[in-house]
C-alpha cells in the first residue's frame, strides 16, 4: 500500500512539474517571475471555498486562477499597468479573503501543501490535466517565444501576441491550479521559477533551456518527494529546497 501511494505522489509530483517547468520558463524569459511566485497565492481563497462547500480544492483553486489571468491580461492590455503591479493588487486581497475563508485546521496545508494526501483520483486529474496544459504550451510555444522577443515582427505577419499571451496565463494559472495540492499555494510559485534559472545556466540556445527546464524541474520535484518521504519531511519545503540546491550547483556550469 505504501509502495503505492508513493507511486501515486511521485506520479503526481512529476506531472505536475513537467507543465510548470516548461511554462516558466517562459516567465523567466518575460521576466516576469515575481508575477509567477505571486500569482500563486492567488488560489488561496478559491482553495478555503472549495473546502466551504466540500469540492476538490483543485477545483476552486483553479477558478480563482483563470480569473485572475484573464484579469490581468485585461487590465494590462486596457491600461499599460504591470504585470507585476496588477497581480500584487490580486494577491493582497485574495490573501487577505483566502485566510478569512480557509479553515484554521487546514491553512497550512492550504499554503504549503500536502503530496502525502493524494488519492487515486486526484493524481489521475492532476496527470491527465498536465499532459494536455504541456501539450498546449508546446503548440503555443513557437508564437510566444516570437511574440515575447519580436512582438512587432509577430504582428507584421499575421501573429497574435495578445492572443498568444492570454493563451500563456491561463494555461500556466491551470498549472499553478495542479500544483496548488501537491506544493502548496505559497510554494508553487518556486517550482515553476527554480528549474527556469537552473536550466538559464546551463543552456546554450532556446530549446536547450526549454528542455533543461523541463528536465530540472521533473527530477527536483521527484527528488524532494524521496527526501520528504525517506526522512518525514513536508514535502513542498523539501521540493523547493532541492531545487535551490540544483540553482547553486547550475552556478558552477553557468555559460559565460
Amino acid at each position: 500500500m505504501q509502495n503505492q501511494q508513493l507511486f501515486l505522489i511521485l506520479l503526481s509530483g512529476i506531472f505536475t512539474a513537467l507543465a510548470a517547468s516548461f511554462l516558466g520558463a517562459f516567465i523567466v524569459i518575460k521576466r516576469m517571475a515575481l508575477v509567477g511566485d505571486v500569482l500563486s497565492h492567488v488560489a488561496l481563497p478559491g482553495i478555503g471555498l472549495a473546502l466551504l462547500i466540500n469540492i476538490n480544492p483543485i477545483y476552486g483553486a483553479a477558478a480563482f486562477l483563470l480569473i485572475a489571468a484573464f484579469s490581468t491580461w485585461f487590465i494590462e492590455k486596457k491600461t499599460a499597468l504591470p504585470p507585476d503591479a496588477i497581480i500584487g493588487t490580486f494577491f493582497t486581497a485574495t490573501l487577505a479573503l483566502g485566510v478569512l475563508l480557509v479553515p484554521n485546521q487546514e491553512l497550512f496545508e492550504s499554503m504549503f501543501g500536502n503530496l502525502f494526501a493524494v488519492r487515486f483520483y486526484d493524481a489521475m486529474v492532476i496527470v491527465t490535466a498536465s499532459v494536455i496544459i504541456f501539450i498546449l504550451a508546446l503548440i503555443l510555444s513557437r508564437r510566444l517565444t516570437l511574440g515575447i522577443i519580436a512582438p512587432d515582427l509577430a504582428k507584421s505577419i499575421g501573429g497574435k501576441p495578445d492572443a498568444s499571451y492570454l493563451g500563456f496565463l491561463l494555461l500556466f494559472a491551470l498549472s499553478v491550479a495542479l500544483g496548488v495540492k501537491l506544493i502548496g499555494s505559497v510554494l508553487m510559485g518556486a517550482l515553476t521559477i527554480l528549474p527556469a534559472v537552473s536550466a538559464r545556466n546551463l543552456s546554450w540556445s532556446l530549446k536547450s533551456f526549454l528542455s533543461f527546464s523541463v528536465i530540472l524541474g521533473v527530477l527536483m520535484t521527484g527528488l524532494g518527494i524521496i527526501i520528504a518521504r525517506a526522512f518525514n519531511f513536508p514535502p513542498g519545503p523539501a521540493v523547493i529546497l532541492t531545487g535551490i540546491l540544483f540553482f547553486f550547483i547550475s552556478l558552477f556550469f553557468k555559460k559565460s
